[in-house]
């Protein structure tokens, strides 16, 4: 058999062939080996990912790849604390001409300053249709999107404002809400990932009625009454998707008064957790859902839900699956639901659809009986898991298997009981660990079952308490790593040097890592441990590491370990640059 030189191969497949790798990997390994190279590297769609690369890899992309861009692009750009980095960032766009070229733009990790850089230049991206911004920390009223609201994108069709981290009861102020009619008059798909009130969010379908698609978290706050006459006729008269999630109390007919003013709408979705069984019985009642379906809701064709209800005595998972099992659901529109009751902390029912909305996670608990309306689910769609530990050994394998082959994250919860306990092996039985990409424990004993998550690149520990023998237990060597997040312990447990060598030893191609120590000691075991190392957030124990002899040690290695550094509040923030 010939072989065949990757020169003489058509341009499908070396196009094919550079969609396996990142932008920057691509044209690091192509750029200038000969014109036809080039050429397909420069007609090719680019998706340039700068939110975690060295500063030369930036600089390389603003010196080759920008200038000779000839299609329109996609780009993710992460500041950090690096603000100046973010000014940098469009000014080489402005300067290489490829401004008008930008369609899609994501930001991450925004920070106040950053976000007041930003706001200057977004006017000059004409042709941008995506946008996203989600900001470092949570701010009161939802400051940035403030900001945001003195920019004018005319072309905007999607767009997606949030925080890096789950946001709680901070809240988007209303007050200016009109201005989103000429900052994205043609706004068409918005995720707003902070929490509003329901009168804000029926003041936002007003403003936006152009709307098609729309997610958004809505929170307990006092709900003014909703008069049926601001449901006319032309109400959200383009929506045909809505995404909702509830933190806190909404009554039921506040949400079902809104849905019947969207007869257009073919996907809706909903999540929401009631730790009050007096509000609310009507989200897990499948008669109510089922007629509000079929005399309002005619047009919808994709319906999920993710309801936990706080339980009572007289009304068990069989009681809440049974109007489930009625034609129009297991005939006419062929929706699965699933009802258990995994007795966590507040001892909620928990009631799901197949496929469960997306982004949502399902509650689960390996030994407890549970009921479906449908005689075979299939729970592969399932992607995140709220994993609760199995409340008795012995009984660990008398519920009826179920088994989610395709969970990507997984949350552990807390033990809070001596009959609760982690089992890798029984939890093997109903997760596939091995698909399992981003974890997050809070549970130490959970630790030794990393080993089996052969695919894991992102992993969270909140709950560490210095007992390394956790750590000992991972039989080798995590190679996929990429991410690592240890500054969350609820213990506050500060690192010593011993515990950095067995964290070099065991994730050695960490690329990202945030973590407190507690001697200066740590920081050089640290920083040679890991080569590949790019980005690292550093707390130091206060009453141990000083401040100013920290200072001095940076400013010693900086041009000898080349990286850039940032100390501030007791924090660290390091930039690599090899």
């Amino acid at each position: 058999m010939a072989r065949t030189k990757f020169d003489q191969l058509p341009n499908e497949l070396v196009l094919n062939i550079l969609g396996y790798l990142t932008s920057l990997d691509a044209w690091f390994a192509f750029h200038n080996l000969n014109t036809r190279l080039n050429n397909s590297l420069q007609t090719s769609s680019m998706k340039i990912d700068l939110s975690l690369c060295r500063r030369f890899q930036c600089d390389f992309t603003y010196r080759y790849i920008l200038p000779r861009l000839q299609n329109p692009f996609a780009i993710r750009f992460c500041p950090r604390i690096m603000d100046e980095s973010t000014y940098q960032f469009f000014i080489e766009l402005k300067s290489n001409n490829v401004e008008y070229k930008l369609q899609v733009l994501t930001l991450t990790h925004i920070t106040e300053q950053s976000m007041n850089i930003i706001a200057q230049h977004l006017n000059r991206l004409i042709n941008l249709r995506s946008l996203t911004i989600m900001h470092d920390h949570e701010e009161f009223y939802g400051k940035f999107i403030n900001t945001f609201m003195n920019t004018n994108m005319p072309r905007l069709v999607y767009l997606t404002l949030g925080y890096t981290e789950r946001s709680s009861s901070l809240y988007l102020y209303e007050g200016n809400l009109d201005r989103l009619r000429s900052t994205i008059p043609n706004i068409q798909n918005f995720i707003l990932k902070v929490p509003i009130s329901f009168n804000t969010f029926h003041r936002l379908l007003n403003v936006l009625p152009q709307l098609v698609s729309i997610d958004v978290h809505l929170t307990e706050r006092s709900i003014d009454e909703i008069k049926k006459n601001s449901y006319n006729r032309d109400f959200a008269r383009n929506l045909q998707k809505l995404v909702m999630t509830i933190n806190g109390i909404i009554r039921f007919k506040i949400i079902e008064q809104l849905l019947r003013a969207l007869p257009h709408l073919h996907t809706f979705w909903l999540s929401t957790f009631i730790c009050d069984n007096s509000y609310g019985t009507e989200y897990q009642d499948g008669k109510v859902w089922e007629g509000l379906i079929r005399k309002y809701l005619r047009n919808l064709i994709d319906f999920r839900l993710n309801v936990g209800l706080e339980s009572t005595q007289s009304i068990s998972p069989a009681d809440i699956i049974q109007p489930f099992r009625s034609s129009f659901w297991t005939k006419e529109k062929n929706w699965c639901f699933i009802a258990d009751r995994p007795e966590n902390d507040v001892d909620t029912i928990e009631l799901y659809s197949l496929p469960p909305p997306v982004n949502s996670k399902i509650i689960f608990r390996p030994n407890v009986q549970w009921v479906s309306n449908s005689s075979n689910p299939n729970f592969q769609s399932v992607r995140m898991l709220g994993l609760l530990p199995t409340l008795d050994r012995s009984a660990s394998r008398t519920a009826r298997n179920r088994r989610y082959t395709n969970v990507t994250t997984l949350h552990t919860a807390s033990v809070h009981n001596s009959n609760h306990d982690y089992d890798a092996s029984i939890v093997f039985d109903y997760v596939d660990l091995t698909k399992v990409r981003n974890c997050i424990i809070s549970v130490s004993e959970f630790i030794e079952s990393l080993s089996v998550m052969i695919n894991l690149t992102s992993l969270t520990i909140r709950c560490y308490d210095g007992n390394i023998e956790y750590f000992k237990r991972i039989s080798s060597p995590i190679y996929t790593l990429k991410k690592l997040f240890l500054s969350k312990s609820m213990h506050c447990y500060y690192y010593n040097r011993n515990d950095m060598k067995i964290i070099t030893h065991l994730f050695p191609n960490l690329e990202y890592i945030e973590l407190r120590i507690s001697e200066f000691e740590s920081l050089p075991i640290l920083m040679n441990g890991l080569p590949h190392l790019v980005y690292a957030i550093i707390y130091n124990e206060p009453e141990v590491i000083d401040e100013e002899h920290l200072k001095q040690w940076l400013h010693k290695k900086e041009p000898i370990m080349k990286f850039m550094w940032s100390v501030e509040d007791k924090k660290l923030d390091i930039w690599f640059d090899e």
